[in-house]
């Protein structure tokens, strides 16, 4: 019998971030896959910014954005006229390294994602099917066939279903459903290139009709400039081919279901509901629903009819089994979030179970069930949201009923144009898609586990200050420039100044990289009156007090504002740096803590630590903010790691 700490059912994006995240951490895994050979085809497109963020965390998503091409926006036709030109690059979104998302084939994804693996030395198993799992009190016994046909059994502490809709996983898991329903369209999509198209390559296109949609996305970018080398996917659903057929005695629209006047409209022009659909009848509905110029869809590389489905888990954790991804949620392409949803419940999961495991002897019983409970307490409530979002939009936007159609070919170019020529109505509705907006915020437990809230989601930290702080415990952390400034070598002494051309800029992210908790400690901009600002050896006090009390590896970060220069001279006594001649400066403790500079307070401004006063951010392994809070509120935020947190 084989042994592992954790067993990874499924190596699509979801199992391998999954596996990434725990090769990050140090902890033993396996990941297995049914399929003998990665696929090649390009099911999920869109890899939208936050999963661009935490993807960055193993430092390499770089690799992954040249395989794709950037979306500006969208593009939206009806009845072959454009209605709207949706614009994504002038949200005035600052707070990240990658504001606007990849278009790129999922089987690049998983490409980048396996490249990535091995450099953490592991990789993915494949022709291994999961026959059995079976768990216990102590552990999971699952067993295995191999490619041979032969079998063998795997002991594990975990098991995760990263195997689909249809886990085995989840169905071992006896107390879990799956609840939910098919939509009643048929959909078909073509992979293939255009000739002659004027169909926007960095935007995504949609293409109402009387009769259905069709949706235009690209795929990979352009090789030259033929304006056809670059792939490109399209999706329709119930549409009118244009292709001359006999057709059967038609009836009068909407004295059938709607399943089944789709079929006859299909039969009508000259598609067979249950056959693979054809390159002919593509390029009749281009010339259908597309406006003039769309150009000739050639040369093929996919041809498929599928059926779309929305179902949700009742809880993503039984015991020692756990799911994610679309063994937890599957739902329409709206808004492409099924992949990047399913990588974020990996991310969120993978340092909770590895801090399980690696800090076994540390934890208490109940404080490691309930940061393992968090896992369903933070992403369970995103999946139902993603699910009855992605709902709505597609029931209006991809209805099978042709009364519904035709209201929303009449009201959509009244109400579009409108929509997204305000943009705090554009940036809401792309905080919500692009992931910026996910937010763990008010589900701290009050009591620890079984209370249905999160145990790495801080209260408030109340002080006469707080106010103005802008971001909540459950938070993502947002990204601001900072410039390092080194180790601390001396105590109570000046560092060695960086001159402008030593000077090496960083950020909050870069700085949150790796498997660590994260404290930073921001020195207070000292407003009005510098001694508000705190010493480099008060920060280094805060963070003694606060490693004393975490049983997790926790790494310290020290921020300090710099006064642009010109703008006046700080005693570095207050921990502030000043200008001198062009160099920073900074007083530094024992600690050997790496500290930052700060130009101009933006950082602390971007967080709301702002006015004056020094402050703290836990930022858990994940990149969200667990606790935030003026330095005047230390106390409670102690108070509350040793008595609802416990790691």
């Amino acid at each position: 019998m084989d042994h592992c700490d954790v067993l990874i059912v499924g190596a699509g994006p979801v199992g391998a971030t999954l596996a990434l995240e725990l090769a990050l951490q140090g902890v033993s895994f396996r990941i297995i896959d049914k399929s003998p050979t990665r696929s090649e085809h390009s099911r999920a497109l869109v890899v939208h910014p936050r999963t661009l963020e935490l993807l960055d965390r193993h430092g390499a998503v770089d690799k992954l954005m040249a395989r794709g091409a950037i979306a500006r926006g969208a593009v939206m036709n009806i009845n072959r006229k454009l209605v709207a030109m949706v614009d994504m690059d002038d949200l005035d979104i600052t707070d990240t390294s990658f504001p606007l998302p990849l278009m790129v084939s999922q089987a690049e994804t998983e490409k980048f994602m396996e490249e990535s693996l091995a450099q953490y030395g592991k990789a993915v198993e494949r022709g291994y099917t999961a026959t059995s799992i079976v768990q216990d009190d102590n552990g999971v016994t699952t067993t295995l066939e191999k490619p041979d046909g032969t079998q063998i059994t795997i002991r594990s502490k975990y098991v995760v279903g990263c195997d689909g809709a249809h886990s085995v996983v989840r169905h071992s898991a006896k107390d879990l459903t799956f609840d939910g329903d098919a939509y009643p369209q048929d959909f078909i999509l073509c992979d293939a290139r255009l000739r002659n198209s004027n169909i926007a390559r960095d935007r995504f296109t949609i293409c109402f009709g009387d009769t259905g949609l069709l949706a235009f996305f690209p795929i990979s970018p352009h090789s030259n400039g033929n304006n056809e080398d670059g792939l490109i996917r399209l999706i329709a659903s119930g549409g009118r081919s244009g292709t001359k057929q006999p057709p059967p005695q038609p009836t009068a629209p909407g004295s059938l279901p709607p399943q089944q006047q789709q079929q006859q409209e299909q039969q009508q022009h000259g598609e067979q509901p249950h056959e693979p659909p054809t390159l002919t009848h593509f390029q009749s509905l281009l010339d259908s629903f597309a406006p003039p110029g769309s150009g000739t869809v050639h040369s093929p590389i996919w041809l498929a009819r599928f059926r779309l489905h929305h179902r949700g888990v009742n809880s993503y954790r039984s015991g020692r089994l756990f799911v994610a991804g679309d063994a937890a949620h599957i739902h329409s392409p709206a808004g492409g979030l099924g992949m990047n949803v399913g990588i974020q419940d990996a991310v969120n999961l993978g340092w909770k179970l590895a801090s399980a495991l690696k800090y076994h002897h540390r934890l208490s019983d109940e404080a490691r069930e309930a940061l393992l409970d968090s896992y369903h307490a933070e992403r369970y409530p995103v999946g139902r949201a993603l699910l009855q979002g992605t709902d709505r939009m597609f029931s209006f936007t991809a209805a099978a009923h042709p009364w519904v159609l035709r209201v929303r070919n009449a009201v959509l170019p009244w109400v579009v144009p409108w929509l997204v020529g305000v943009k705090w109505i554009r940036r809401r509705f792309y905080n919500f898609i692009s992931g910026f907006g996910t937010t763990y915020s008010g589900l701290l437990t009050n009591a620890g586990a079984g209370t249905g809230g999160s145990v790495v989601v801080g209260g408030g930290m109340n002080t006469s200050s707080s106010s103005s702080i802008k971001i909540k415990g459950g938070d993502r952390l947002p990204d601001g420039k900072v410039i390092e400034l080194g180790l601390g070598r001396t105590g109570g002494k000046r560092a060695p100044a960086l001159s402008k051309e030593e000077r090496k800029e960083s950020s909050l992210h870069r700085l949150c990289r790796g498997a660590s908790w994260h404290l930073l400690l921001f020195s207070g901009t000292g407003t009005g009156d510098a001694s508000d600002a705190v010493t480099a050896e008060g920060l280094t006090l805060a963070g003694e007090r606060v490693l004393a009390v975490v049983k997790s590896e926790c790494s310290l970060h020290f921020i300090f504002h710099h006064v642009a220069e010109g703008r006046g001279d700080y005693s570095a006594g207050q921990g502030r740096l000043r200008p001198d001649d062009g160099e920073l400066q900074v007083v530094t403790g024992e600690s050997g803590v790496a500290s930052y500079a700060d130009p101009g307070g933006r950082v602390h401004g971007l967080l709301g630590l702002d006015n004056g006063h020094g402050g703290f951010v836990m930022v858990r392994p994940d990149g969200y903010v667990s606790h935030i809070g003026y330095l005047s509120s230390l106390q409670d935020f102690l108070k509350e790691w040793e008595t609802k947190v416990g790691i």
